[in-house]
């Protein structure tokens, strides 16, 4: 008993036990100290219409002296800085082939940057989609050119997907649209949209092919092979008296060692073909390569049988080109059978000769 009392004048001697610790508040969110911001954009916070300024434009002469009177002394040095000597004059001789729509005149001027700037303003203010000047990277004319000189909101669906708002944002007139612009492109999609969009007017295209779904698919030995490359529309490009058509270019190197499925298709139109029509499996008019885990690269280039048949050839902005595969990749009893089909618009055209037509 005096063992089990003084247990309880000791435990009744020890200090309480402190009170459970809280739960530190969040702190608040911040960013990596890498994370830099956007650069503020180059464009100055009242953005001139392209149709303004050239309808101030007088001669390049009076149009250097307006610059130099007016350029800020930092700009001239950084300008000086870059080692662009040519400038001033660039900007004015650009200004001078823009009002009188003279594509030659871009081809003067010394640096090929200010040289495509130049032939897309003559494109978008001129309404003409053949003087856009070419991608870069994607063979063929710039597709947010070609859009906006077409004045066509489908054809938007041709530029790249980081592209397209701000291919839709200047034909819509409506800066309110930069907010689907990449990161660090709003600032320049809403001064896009405030120096070009008036210059486009006020009537638009519309074409339907281009606003539908685009599909390429193909059925070998039981898969499916799909390819999403038609999605941004396809180039017709003329030789001689046929039109050759890419829908899917062949991998070459890149298929092998390739896990997943690919199909490439290549077509030639003659002058003059009507839809429905059929082109031949083989080596020339439909060149069909289709590469598979299973059976390797299969082409007709190699032998085949069966067609493609086209359904429908628009061979204008925006038309429409479509058509079915079927048929063998290969000549032996055991050749994999193939089936397919294909929907897509024309993004970039160069007319056939006068004499083909």
């Amino acid at each position: 008993m005096i063992g089990a009392g003084l247990l309880l004048v000791l435990a009744a001697c020890e200090e309480p036990a402190p009170p459970p610790e809280r739960e530190a508040p969040p702190r608040p969110f911040e960013p990596p100290a890498d994370l830099v911001p956007p650069p503020p954009s180059a464009w100055p916070a009242r953005v001139e219409p392209l149709g303004d300024a050239l309808e101030r434009f007088t001669t390049v002469e009076a149009c250097l002296a307006g610059l130099r009177a007016s350029t800020p002394t930092a700009l001239s040095e950084g300008i000086a800085d870059l080692g662009y000597e040519a400038f001033f004059a660039d900007v004015c001789a650009s200004m001078q082939a823009v009002r009188a729509g003279d594509a030659d005149g871009c081809e003067a001027l010394s640096v090929s940057s200010a040289r495509r700037g130049c032939r897309r303003r003559i494109a978008l203010f001129h309404g003409s989609p053949e003087a856009c000047p070419d991608d870069p990277v994607t063979p063929g004319r710039e597709a947010v050119c070609v859009a906006w000189a077409a004045r066509d909101p489908d054809l938007c669906r041709a530029a790249s997907p980081a592209d397209r708002a701000r291919c839709e944002a200047v034909l819509a007139g409506d800066a309110r649209r930069c907010a689907g612009a990449r990161e660090g492109d709003v600032a320049r999609c809403g001064a896009e949209v405030a120096r070009y969009g008036a210059a486009l007017g006020t009537q638009r295209r519309a074409s339907p092919a281009a606003a539908a779904e685009a599909t390429f698919a193909v059925e070998v030995d039981g898969a499916s092979v799909r390819e999403r490359e038609v999605e941004r529309g396809v180039r017709l490009v003329p030789r001689r008296c046929r039109t050759h058509i890419t829908l899917a270019a062949p991998l070459g190197p890149a298929a092998i060692g390739r896990a997943e499925p690919s199909v490439s298709l290549e077509i030639v139109v003659p002058a003059r073909l009507a839809p429905p029509a059929r082109l031949p499996l083989g080596a020339s008019e439909a060149v069909l390569t289709v590469t598979t885990p299973a059976r390797g690269t299969l082409a007709s280039a190699g032998g085949a049988e069966g067609h493609v048949e086209l359904t429908a050839y628009e061979p204008r902005l925006g038309g429409a080109i479509a058509g079915t595969i079927e048929g063998r990749l290969g000549t032996q009893r055991d050749a994999p059978r193939v089936r397919g089909r294909f929907a897509t618009f024309v993004r970039d055209l160069d007319p056939l000769d006068d004499g083909c037509r």
